[in-house]
């Protein structure tokens, strides 16, 4: 099995962030020959999602993405990666992953490091405050609480918490969440945001530790359930994103009636 791959850095921007790297191979073998591989590429390269991408005909792609524990239900980054290895090889603006998802690349950019993703929406309902999660963000010891929630309707969702913008970006992005209680309390991950609605710029921290993820570098898939957090609440449809993450990572979201579209810069760095 050929193991060859590309390796694309997505959600980043000069000086400010790092993004988030994806191995991309173009591969169609078994189920555990991919997790085989992904699980290699992690060991040897400490790069922690691989993608495999399959033609099918014309624009028609299939992308799936690993960690080195699971296969990953919807992965922004390894699909902008996925496509930006696409556009590389061929001379095509647009592709459509997975028989819904399109991704093209910005007709001005004449070097197409920048690509969009659309993602359907996925709904968020405002909630009280889990019980559990009170007592579970801290900054040098001292509890924080969230000022709001949210949920998806899956159970195996999202949980947002919006943190008041009065406090201060630097202790945002030092916020400790106790992660043993994440995963004793629920199969949601756990989404940090803070909004700047004068700047129109939303800080976010992204932590799933249930499924192998302690906190993620930069993510995008996440944005289809935050945004219409924040169009709903905000009435905010077009606003930047940088994920405080220790790597950080940079993107621009629009917000469609139906759809959440992600521009991000994608590098081929291998």
């Amino acid at each position: 099995m050929e193991n060859a791959y590309q390796l694309v850095r997505v959600f980043d921007k000069a000086n400010k962030a790092s993004g988030n790297l994806a191995a991309i191979l173009f591969n169609d073998s078994e189920l555990s020959d991919l997790i085989s591989v992904s699980t290699n590429i992690k060991k040897q390269q400490g790069i922690a999602t691989t993608c495999f991408i399959k033609h099918f005909v014309n624009e028609q792609y299939s992308v799936r993405c690993f960690n080195a524990e699971n296969e990953i239900q919807c992965c922004g980054h390894g699909m902008l990666a996925a496509a930006k290895t696409v556009f590389l090889e061929c001379d095509i603006s647009s592709v459509v992953i997975n028989g819904h998802l399109i991704i093209a690349y910005d007709r001005d950019d004449k070097n197409k490091n920048y690509i969009t993703l659309e993602l359907p929406r996925i709904s968020s309902m405002s909630k009280p405050l889990p019980v559990w999660l009170k007592g579970c963000v801290t900054f040098d010891g001292k509890n924080i609480t969230p000022s709001y929630s949210a949920i998806s309707a899956e159970s195996d969702g999202y949980l947002l918490v919006e943190f008041d913008p009065v406090l201060a970006l630097d202790v945002f992005g030092a916020l400790r969440l106790d992660l043993k209680q994440v995963c004793e309390n629920t199969k949601r991950a756990v989404v940090f945001v803070q909004f700047d609605e004068e700047k129109e710029h939303l800080y976010m921290r992204y932590f799933a530790p249930q499924y192998g993820v302690s906190e993620d570098s930069a993510t995008g898939s996440v944005m289809r359930f935050v945004g219409d957090y924040i169009e709903k609440k905000y009435q905010c449809a077009h606003f930047d994103v940088s994920q405080c993450s220790s790597q950080g990572g940079f993107m621009k979201i629009k917000c469609d009636e139906e759809k959440i579209i992600i521009t991000a810069k994608a590098t081929i760095e291998t």
